[in-house]
Formats: C-alpha cells, structure tokens, sequence
C-alpha cells in the first residue's frame, strides 16, 4: 500500500492494528510503503479481513485471483509445471 509522505501517519497506524509488515520511504517520489513479504502472513492476517469485508468493486475479482494464486504456489501436492 502507498501513499504520499503527508499520509504516513496513516501506514504506521495500520501496521500497528495488523501487527505485521514493514515501512519505508522513497524520498525520490515522496511516496511511503507499506509491505507485507511474509507470504504466510498473507494467508493469517490480510486474507481473513478481505474475506469478512468484501471489496465492492472490480478489484474484489483481482482479490480472488491473487488469494487462488496464493493457494497454488502453497500447494506442496503439486509440481512446478503444474503450479506455472
């Protein structure tokens, strides 16, 4: 998630709720990031929100394509060319 350095407040507040993740700042775009790298976290902390709060938009179709990607690449049943 990113937003502009006035907003950054707002990124440390929402790290703080969830607990997880990471903050850094592009001082070249004055742009703040807010990163979750931990793909199990993925699954523990950010998946069950979007599932009990639905997105209302286009983007809840991109939602469920990115957790069913998430879910393949887990999946240790399967082979790599299965997986691609």
């Amino acid at each position: 998630m990113s937003q502009h350095e006035y907003n950054t407040r707002l990124l440390y507040f929402i790290k703080s709720q969830l607990g997880v993740g990471s903050i850094n700042k592009e001082t070249k775009t004055k742009m703040v990031n807010y990163r979750i790298r931990d793909k199990n976290k993925l699954a523990e902390v950010i998946f069950p929100i979007f599932d009990k709060f639905p997105l209302l938009t286009s983007k809840y179709f991109y939602y469920l394509k990115f957790k069913e990607a998430y879910f393949l690449l887990e999946n240790t049943s399967l082979t790599k060319t299965k997986k691609d």
